[in-house]
């Protein structure tokens, strides 16, 4: 239960679908996992926990738009892979966690395919975006969670046959850390573009998903390939992605819900003036008053369990909002301009006056590692 336990579940998982003989997917190795090792797969498997209600104090990240779809894909194909037994943390049987958590893998699907993405072109976390996809492409015998997976694997490589210079995804980025931006090699994505499109290198530093499309049986549609790979045109893209909280109805979200709660966890609208009072029930109910990620807010509880019972948090919210809302990833209106020589990227104009924190705006790329 260490946060980013659920990057490392994916490998678990597609260890357990290829070589556990209960499973529907299984090949007959030359040289199989030992029996111990796949014992211990299926023990994590069914001990994990897979959602913030489920049993247990933890510090896990399991909200944003990343994680989001690696646990509800996790959870989804351990159901399938143990339909009839007892998953000793939640208690459910592998169908129900399959029945619970297809519905929120299709609702980050469709919130995917209406908006985009809140982390936009974010060369970090497209990587731990892909892997659930290919997991779900790979394994999951729900047609269309399967189709839809491909689908937005597509989307994703199309994002990135666009913004890219040379391999590198040097444009502007939802969320990003500093040697990513210095530096090419650092990029999560750069072994992705090399292996599809053959653009970049192989870095080796930092990349889940690439690992995950050398076993999967997913190909790369050619349209793809021959953005990707064009080089001698004048690109002058533009594209919007992520969504405003203040539009949660046209995406049947509401502000009381706690699944909806979810969603807009993904934007980290933590205390948007109209999902803080929602935050003081998630804290609530899945105890995240104890989860390191928020160690910022126990001192303040009884403080703000006043606010949302006097009413107050929605015009406090809108009073701090500029600094309090500095991690959320609003829409972004994104124009990338792309010459043979070089690449300009930015967010025109995103949300101007507010605080930030890992959103990343503009970038000029004039080579791999010459970058302003």
């Amino acid at each position: 239960r260490k946060d980013c336990a659920d990057f490392t579940h994916h490998s678990i998982l597609r260890l357990l679908h290829q070589f556990d003989k209960t499973s529907k997917h299984y090949i007959n190795p030359k040289h199989p996992p030992s029996d111990t090792l796949l014992a211990n797969a299926k023990k994590t498997v069914l001990g994990f926990k897979y959602f913030p209600d489920e049993p247990g104090v933890d510090s896990m990240c399991t909200w944003t738009e990343n994680h989001y779809i690696l646990f509800t894909s996790a959870a989804y194909l351990s159901g399938q892979l143990y339909p009839d037994e007892v998953f000793t943390n939640s208690g459910h049987t592998g169908r129900e966690k399959m029945d619970i958590n297809k519905k929120r893998i299709l609702k980050w699907m469709e919130i995917r395919f209406r908006t985009g993405f809140s982390e936009w072109l974010s060369h970090v976390y497209y990587d731990e975006d892909l892997s659930p996809l290919l997991s779900l492409y790979d394994f999951a015998e729900d047609e269309e969670i399967r189709m839809k997976a491909a689908m937005i694997i597509d989307l994703i490589l199309l994002d990135m046959a666009l913004n890219h210079f040379q391999g590198v995804l040097g444009c502007t980025h939802g969320r990003s850390y500093e040697n990513s931006k210095k530096w090419a090699t650092n990029e999560a994505t750069i072994d992705i573009m090399k292996l599809l499109f053959g653009m970049g290198i192989y870095s080796g530093f930092d990349s889940m998903s690439a690992a995950a499309f050398t076993l999967s049986s997913y190909r790369v549609p050619k349209v793809l390939e021959a953005i990707a790979t064009d080089q001698s045109s004048t690109l002058h893209n533009r594209q919007r992605s992520g969504f405003k909280v203040e539009n949660a109805a046209r995406y049947d979200l509401n502000y009381t819900d706690l699944e909806s709660g979810m969603i807009f966890y993904q934007n980290e609208a933590y205390l948007h003036p109209l999902t803080a009072a929602l935050t003081i029930d998630m804290f609530d109910a899945f105890n995240w008053w104890e989860n390191e990620f928020f160690h910022e807010f126990p001192p303040y509880k009884f403080f703000l369990r006043a606010l949302k019972a006097t009413g107050l948090m929605e015009p406090f919210a809108r009073w701090l909002e500029k600094d309090i809302c500095r991690n959320m990833r609003d829409e972004a209106s994104i124009l990338t301009y792309k010459t043979p020589d070089y690449m300009l990227s930015t967010a025109q104009d995103h949300r101007a006056g507010f605080g930030g924190d890992q959103q990343h705006i503009w970038q000029a790329t004039l080579g791999p590692d010459a970058v302003c």
